[in-house]
């Protein structure tokens, strides 16, 4: 099980709020003035997708104070146990397995030493029939409303 961390009560989080405090005056147009390659800076790019956070009131601090409290609250761990299949879910004692329901490259994904594939995709094409009989079932009441009207 992952440790409970809570992030309030790092020093990053202190660090964070402090940072916060010095950073509440200042304005947008100050940071792209002072700095002509903020938007390559703050922002991430794949293929035609943009991420773009430079329009946030951030700066190359804020990142390193946010990488601290995340290593600080050992994400990578949590993320790592995450992919593994650990049971990270504290509630129900068990995986999480959202990257399962997210796995379309054929690789087995293991929880408990069990490949959870096979049943996911069992589920997953439940759920497309339930799909399909819900729209051809509102597809037929449309069709007959139209034939009433008509």
């Amino acid at each position: 099980m992952l440790p409970a961390i809570n992030p309030t009560t790092t020093k990053a989080w202190s660090l964070l709020t402090e940072h916060q405090r010095q950073l509440s005056t200042v304005h947008m147009r100050e940071l792209f003035a002072a700095d002509p390659q903020r938007f390559s800076k703050f922002s991430n790019c794949l293929e035609d997708l943009v991420f773009d956070y430079s329009k946030n009131i951030i700066t190359e601090k804020t990142v390193e104070i946010l990488l601290g409290l995340a290593k600080e609250c050992r994400l990578a761990e949590a993320v790592e146990a995450m992919f593994s299949g650990d049971p990270i879910n504290q509630t129900e004692n068990r995986s999480v397995l959202h990257t399962a329901l997210r796995n379309f490259s054929g690789e087995a994904v293991f929880a408990n030493g069990v490949d959870v594939m096979p049943g996911v995709k069992k589920v997953l094409r439940q759920m497309k029939a339930f799909s399909k009989s819900v729209h051809e079932a509102a597809s037929g009441v449309i069709q007959a409303r139209k034939s009433v009207i008509s």
